[in-house]
């Protein structure tokens, strides 16, 4: 019996689609490898081929001169259903990606995706055991490197990690031991995180920051593009954050009112470290920071890295460097961790604030997270718009996900009359969503009410 067609099965209806055929034997070899049957439409009807004589060497040979690097596939026959069955079997290639006439391939489910220039020099990297950021610039020289931002950076790594290396060590000493100089010629990596001027060399490697009006791309209220080193970038993108959101008043336990920033900042800060240490710097757009009335987005150029999905983001992962050499250095810094709980540290600190979790967003070019703003409901806390019972409620909820009239009334200790206004209030606000009707009837916070 063919499988269903998916990740690493693929059925063709004859050896008349034999572009098709060459074009999913790349995509296969670019990913996990995969089988394909020629003789078999989609719906998993047989229809069988006329197998002559050098049939498949001829295919395999198309298949061999029209993929870089050439493909050597197994090619048989089976019979099903009474009728000749052709079978393909790629393996995964160990040299990625691999195109087909001219254009490189990945399988992603039941199709093959075109890659873009960007995928394929990470593909190309990776297969090869090494990262971008280790690409040697021949037109810099020692000179390019400010000696001054090495020595801070030995004397924290030696004060964060213990890491025994004297900041007076000679730079090119030290270079190389932070695999950032190979011979005589500097990676890319030393240039972003100890060039005198980084964007002479990388004119992308910049973070674009905006504060906007309202909750659209429409009017700014503050912009600023900063350039510098890595380091120099995080902190500054920092202070743009902290310029533009502000220390809200905030309802707690037993309606005490505090003072804490729009945002949690710990969280803010890991978003933006990650993106200027794991962006696509092969990529000509910019790390963005935009802050909404609503929202603080993060963004860099470059989506995740092959083999990890959004939803890992959230579970135990594996960390995968796009570009190993910074990770490093920022690793030395404590600016991050190298165990792939960057992501776990924000949705825990975005709890910890009664916020809503981030949301992350991963697509071939870009890959964003965004952080949801309460200050909506917490200015209706502290207005006088709300009795101190449905404040409670408020309060209640944003520890359980829903709760009920009668489990209001116990709350509250007011009577049920009282508990249904309260609740039809809250509902007519938009704070809280009725689910259901009757004395099963519970309610949970809005969107806006997270």
């Amino acid at each position: 019996m063919i499988p269903e067609e998916g990740q690493t099965v693929e059925r063709k209806a004859s050896l008349g689609e034999r572009r098709e055929i060459v074009e999913t034997c790349a995509a296969f070899a670019t990913a996990q490898g995969g089988c394909v049957y020629i003789g078999v439409q989609d719906d998993g009807a047989i229809l069988g081929v006329n197998v002559g004589k050098g049939t498949l060497e001829a295919l395999a040979n198309d298949i061999a001169q029209s993929t870089v690097p050439k493909l050597v596939p197994g090619i048989t026959t089976r019979r099903e259903a009474g009728r000749t069955v052709i079978q393909v079997q790629v393996g995964e290639n160990p040299t990625k990606p691999v195109s087909a006439y001219g254009r490189a391939y990945r399988r992603s489910g039941r199709t093959n995706q075109v890659l873009s220039a960007s995928e394929i020099a990470e593909l190309y990297f990776a297969s090869r055991g090494v990262t971008w950021d280790e690409t040697l610039r021949a037109d810099a020289e020692l000179a390019d490197v400010d000696a001054g931002k090495l020595r801070r950076f030995l004397s924290r790594a030696r004060s964060e990690r213990r890491w025994e290396v004297d900041p007076g060590t000679p730079v090119r000493q030290a270079l190389r031991q932070l695999n950032l100089m190979k011979e005589s010629q500097l990676t890319v990596a030393a240039l972003l995180l100890f060039g005198k001027n980084p964007q002479r060399f990388l004119l992308q490697a910049k973070v674009r920051c905006a504060r906007f009006k309202g909750d659209q791309e429409i009017e700014f209220l503050d912009l600023k593009v900063i350039e510098g080193d890595l380091v120099q970038q995080v902190e500054e993108a920092m202070a743009f954050v902290r310029r533009n959101t502000s220390m809200a008043a905030r309802i707690e336990g037993k309606l005490e009112r505090t003072e804490r920033w729009d945002y949690p900042l710990g969280a803010i800060r890991e978003a933006i470290t990650n993106a200027v240490c794991h962006r696509d710097y092969a990529d000509s757009g910019n790390v963005v920071v935009k802050v909404f009335d609503d929202r603080l987005e993060v963004s860099n150029p470059g989506g995740l890295p092959a083999g990890l999905t959004v939803e890992d983001l959230r579970k135990p992962h594996e960390s995968r460097p796009r570009n190993k050499l910074i990770a490093d250095a920022f690793f030395l810094i404590k600016y991050i961790e190298q165990f792939g709980t960057g992501t776990h540290r924000m949705i825990r600190q975005c709890q910890e604030a009664g916020m809503p979790e981030p949301e992350f967003e991963s697509r071939a070019e870009a890959f964003r997270i965004v952080f949801r703003r309460v200050a909506s409901t917490e200015r209706v806390l502290l207005s006088g718009a709300l009795n101190d019972r449905q404040r409670s409620l408020l309060l209640q909820l944003r520890r359980t996900q829903r709760i009920t009239r009668a489990d209001y009334q116990k709350l509250t200790r007011a009577a049920e009359r009282t508990a249904r206004r309260d609740l039809e209030q809250l509902v007519a606000r938009k704070l809280v969503a009725k689910i259901g009707a009757g004395k099963n009837a519970s309610y949970r916070l809005t969107a806006i009410s997270k």
